[in-house]
């Protein structure tokens, strides 16, 4: 009698959050669990006024439990019409993924939330940026240069999320790894670092998460030469495959002859 074997896959979670020098943080995340299905949520709010700051606390836990019910894209247009419950409609990039044993990891976003893919070898980003400076890039005829500097105005938020603004695509299921972050991670980080960090630590998620948020360290601003640190926060998402052990294996006997 020999022992059989079963891989079991299972989806493990980091998450981690800083604030930056302005406070209160602006950011959100939420992350829900049903079965072997995982559902994430990251949002950057532009600004730390209060509504901002209210709206990035609520927003999340709608995106992902809605995003586990219904999809991403009626996660993020749901709390997208919650902006409007605010005398002055707070502007929120949102991110959103499902992530499961045996299939693609669907991601749906509005603004410049971001979703890389971590393949064992490369960190690839996924999604692309809506902002003014990508935009200008899309169309052409405008300077690199130019473009480089509207890279920080996001043209749409929640509070245009519908399901002709929202973007979406599936990371295919051999990506093992993928991480939603704000810009306070894509912004203050360069993809070296951030490759060098998934390689470190793949198999653990949440010192992962805690790496990418340390190693944001921020930038210096050209006026004031002050550091400044943007809210930054990564939810890391992985797939790990366990051997499990299974039923007995009984040897099949030849018919005697």
């Amino acid at each position: 009698m020999t022992e059989k074997t079963t891989a079991a896959a299972e989806v493990t979670v980091g998450l981690a959050q800083r604030p930056g020098t302005e406070l209160p943080c602006a950011d959100g995340v939420h992350v829900h669990r049903q079965g072997g299905r995982v559902c994430a949520a990251v949002v950057d709010g532009a600004g730390h006024r209060a509504e901002t700051v209210d709206f990035a606390k609520h927003a999340p836990p709608v995106i992902a439990l809605m995003g586990m019910a219904m999809g991403g894209l009626v996660g993020l247009t749901t709390a997208g019409r919650m902006a409007d419950a605010y005398d002055r409609p707070p502007h929120m990039s949102a991110i959103v993924a499902s992530m499961e044993p045996g299939r693609p990891t669907s991601v749906h976003w509005i603004g410049d939330c971001r979703a890389y893919g971590w393949d064992g070898k490369k960190l690839t980003l996924w999604s692309t940026d809506q902002t003014m400076g990508q935009w200008l890039r899309w169309n052409g005829g405008v300077p690199i240069e130019i473009a480089e500097t509207q890279d920080n105005w996001a043209r749409l938020g929640l509070a245009q999320a519908t399901e002709m603004t929202c973007r979406q695509l599936e990371i295919p299921e051999d990506i093992p790894l993928v991480l939603l972050v704000s810009d306070g991670i894509s912004d203050q980080m360069d993809m070296e670092t951030a490759e060098e960090l998934c390689r470190k630590h793949v198999d653990a998620p949440q010192a992962l998460a805690d790496a990418l948020v340390i190693a944001a360290q921020g930038e210096e601003e050209e006026e004031s030469g002050e550091l400044y640190r943007d809210d930054a926060t990564v939810v890391v998402l992985s797939r790990l495959t366990a051997t499990l052990p299974g039923e007995p294996v009984r040897p099949v006997l030849a018919p005697a002859s």
